[in-house]
């Protein structure tokens, strides 16, 4: 009867490299589950006895057990939704598939053992796998042990081949799949680790960002293991053509790959906001906004004339609020919108919010703003608009900013006409409003070197 699973890394395929905590446990199971995907993957069923072979006493009788693994489907044709689901019913088969084996090992088989390459924690199946079978057997009254056991993964093995560190100093790093990356890329990620990349995606980032420096490697820790660095522009086709040979030779690819932005890489996004202190007039002050400023983007949405021309009006409730606000944090740092606080300076209350976001041709700001109830009818927005078009101009490197408002929304267009906008034209069924139907925009600019009032 089954009593424990162990979950073990056993890092590239190299018996040297898997770690004594994992050489222990490997001695302890009874069991070992492997997925058979046929014969072009029966190579990897052999690594594995190899390692156990290595590792495991002679006094020790073990087994490996091979389970037809279910068919996946096409994951590259499959839009997030059809993925996710794909990837689910393919998990509920494998569960099922595993669980019939698991119950008909005989009385003294009760340990069993996933043997997963590199560290079980860079992929997520077997773990979510063995979650969902101690949790059908829970169903039945039957606790089932089951532990992880940390292996070397193979980003650690790519930056050893490379002889180099994942991390820079100060920089983050970005752990991502192939699936997501061309989605996702941008060069303030920093660096990128990509896993789980079945058709080379960086491919698809070599004509915008042929700077980024690419470290890959395959069959890490092998005899048969690949290297390539290099300038993306320059080595991608290398690598697809040493990757295609490979896969001919072999029937499949393992491989992972680092993507590295350089000071041109990164400059093809936009450059951060400028730090700025609070901007004031004596009558009002603007700030940047901060994590703690949720509860004034969430008082400005909610109130009865902001929700009249909202797009879809619709209250924010706290945790949204929240999240909206630490967005806009990070937003400032990555250069894509400045956000600020309008503060009474006679009370230290805040009056509502401004911002700044870049949008079309470079130089361009798009601006919005609102103001709480208690603080209209004194001119604040005015004011705000003034000071943080100044900032914009001046500190920010702005040359024309833009705004807009529904048809009928005069008391925002005055705001804006105060502090020096022009209207420049009405741009038809613009704006949707929350019954479905849309609005149209009346648009204003002020460009840099014109008066702010």
């Amino acid at each position: 009867m089954i009593r424990s699973i162990r979950v073990i890394g056993i890092g590239m395929g190299d018996p040297a490299h898997v770690t004594g905590e994992a050489a222990r446990a490997l001695a302890t199971v009874d069991v070992f589950l492997v997925a058979d995907k046929g014969e072009a993957t029966a190579d990897l069923v052999a690594a594995r006895q190899a390692v156990c072979d290595a590792l495991i006493p002679a006094d020790h009788a073990y087994r490996l057990v091979e389970v037809a693994d279910p068919r996946r489907g096409p994951d590259a044709e499959r839009d997030d939704t059809a993925y996710g689901r794909g990837v689910r019913d393919w998990h509920a088969a494998r569960v099922a598939a595993y669980a019939e084996v698991i119950e008909a090992l005989p009385a003294g088989e009760s340990t069993v053992g996933f043997l997963v390459w590199g560290d079980p924690a860079f992929y997520d199946s077997t773990i979510r796998i063995v979650d969902a079978l101690v949790e059908h057997w829970a169903a039945r009254g039957l606790a089932v042990e089951h532990d992880v056991v940390a292996g070397i993964s193979a980003p650690q093995l790519l930056a050893a081949r490379h002889r180099i560190p994942l991390n820079r100093i100060g920089a983050p790093i970005h752990v991502t799949t192939g699936r997501r990356l061309v989605d996702e890329y941008d060069p303030a990620l920093g660096d990128v680790v990509v896993m789980l990349d079945g058709r080379l995606a960086c491919a698809e980032l070599a004509d915008a960002f042929p700077d980024l420096e690419l470290f890959w490697g395959a069959y890490l820790g092998t005899p048969d293991e690949l290297l390539v660095r290099g300038r993306l522009g320059d080595v991608v086709g290398e690598v697809q053509r040493v990757r295609a040979d490979a896969r001919e030779r072999h029937g499949w690819v393992m491989d992972t790959y680092l993507l590295r932005p350089t000071a041109d890489a990164a400059a093809a996004g936009p450059p951060a906001f400028p730090p700025t202190g609070p901007l004031g007039d004596g009558v009002l002050t603007v700030r940047p906004f901060t994590v703690a400023d949720w509860e004034v983007l969430r008082d400005e949405h909610n109130n009865e004339e902001s929700l009249r021309w909202d797009f879809e009006g619709r209250p924010v409730n706290d945790a949204e609020a929240r999240r909206r606000t630490a967005l806009s944090v990070r937003g400032w740092r990555l250069g894509r919108v400045a956000r600020f606080v309008m503060v009474d300076a006679a009370t230290g209350r805040p009056a509502g919010t401004i911002g700044v976001m870049r949008v079309g041709p470079p130089g361009t700001g798009l601006v919005g703003y609102g103001v709480l109830p208690d603080f209209r009818g004194r001119g604040f927005t005015t004011r705000a608009l003034r000071l943080v078009s100044r900032w914009a101009f001046d500190e920010a490197g702005l040359a024309r900013l833009e705004l807009g408002h529904k048809v009928g929304n005069e008391a925002s267009g005055r705001a804006a006409a105060r502090a020096g906008f022009r209207a420049e034209g009405r741009l038809s069924g613009r704006l949707p409003n929350p019954d479905g139907t849309r609005s149209d925009e009346i648009y204003y600019s002020l460009v840099r070197g014109e008066p702010t009032s």
